[in-house]
């Protein structure tokens, strides 16, 4: 099978220099990050690894102890985001960790236009009716309104 190349594919790909991969930090984000630290290599791209903290106590009637529970909470994750971010550094130096607060979606798309992404990965890992039915996969709605292109990474099992 012959590859096809033209010059708007190799502008394409020579065009990616930031990648934003997007994580929930479970058990699959690993693999969801080296995937992307790979591209990212190839590339010679910056990699900004980003998890979105979406508290439900993020309203008006939060307690102060709730807010100290969430801050506990970020901690925590920034220290899991921070040792993901770690583990991709050496293959790709131009790596970095952000945690945000908000809506995933939203925080997500934002944060790629911000930064001027050229690609955005984002694993999916809740490929069913039910998880689709309560919103549980957020690459397709990451897909819906990024600024850029998003490949969705599905890990093999």
């Amino acid at each position: 099978m012959k590859t096809l190349e033209t010059k708007q594919s190799k502008d394409l790909f020579s065009s990616i220099r930031k990648i934003v991969v997007a994580v929930d930090l479970k058990d699959h984000s690993e693999a969801t990050t080296q995937y992307a630290a790979e591209l990212a290599k190839c590339f010679n791209a910056n990699l900004y690894v980003v998890h979105v903290f979406s508290p439900a106590s993020l309203h008006a009637f939060a307690s102060e102890k709730t807010y100290g529970l969430n801050n506990e909470e970020c901690a925590r994750l920034r220290q899991k985001l921070d040792q993901l971010t770690d583990g991709v550094r050496e293959a790709v130096p131009k790596s970095e960790a952000i945690l945000l607060l908000g809506d995933p979606v939203a925080e997500i798309t934002a944060m790629a236009r911000d930064v001027g992404a050229d690609l955005i990965i984002a694993a999916s890992h809740h490929p069913g009716f039910l998880a689709r039915l309560f919103n549980l996969d957020k690459a397709p709605n990451i897909m819906h309104h990024a600024p850029c292109p998003v490949l969705v990474y599905h890990e093999q099992h």
